[in-house]
């Protein structure tokens, strides 16, 4: 074989190898991108999911999944506003009606140098302002509910892994739990 085929023969090799190389790269991009755009759909339509069976007016906050992929630590939630005239009691086919606790709940103030003694406090800079405002008054004030699984009260210095809220008087409803 002449000098010059051989160049092209190596130039031919060389260009495949390359193109593969692209297209692979482009491939594993487009993937990528497809799996964040399902991961950030079902953090947007998370809370609706979980509130299927609540009559609530919108989403204020929604995340299933944590950010940054595994040995992340953070909160996942759902959290929605109740329509006007809310039910005074949490919907039955929600959660059974005997698992549920009346507030006030009364956490007890952060421990040693800023730290959370409960799970409203871990998450509070994921959300607004309002939003964390609002489920502190919720669980702070008579006429709401809150559900920490199968624990009896008192709840105040555990550290809880899931809580729901229930306040017609605020005109919220929440799921919020550490982890996903």
């Amino acid at each position: 074989m002449s000098r010059v085929k051989k160049q092209i023969t190596t130039s031919k090799t060389l260009r495949k190898i390359l193109y593969f190389f692209v297209f692979a790269a482009i491939l594993i991009g487009l993937l990528n991108l497809g799996f964040k755009a399902v991961l950030e759909y079902q953090d947007r339509h998370f809370a609706q999911k979980e509130f299927s069976v609540v009559p609530y007016e919108r989403v204020l906050e929604s995340r299933k999944w944590l950010k940054g992929g595994l040995g992340t630590i953070g909160c996942t939630y759902a959290i929605v506003s109740l329509g006007v005239a809310p039910p005074t009691e949490p919907p039955s086919q929600w959660i059974d009606s005997s698992f549920w606790h009346q507030t006030p709940l009364r956490f007890k103030e952060k421990g040693k140098e800023g730290q959370c003694r409960n799970i409203i406090c871990e998450c509070e800079s994921d959300w607004s302002p309002a939003t964390y405002q609002l489920l502190t008054s919720a669980l702070s004030e008579p006429g709401s509910f809150y559900y920490l699984g199968w624990r009896q009260p008192p709840h105040d210095t555990l550290y809880q892994e899931k809580i729901v809220v229930y306040s017609p008087a605020e005109r919220v409803a929440a799921i919020v739990r550490f982890g996903d």
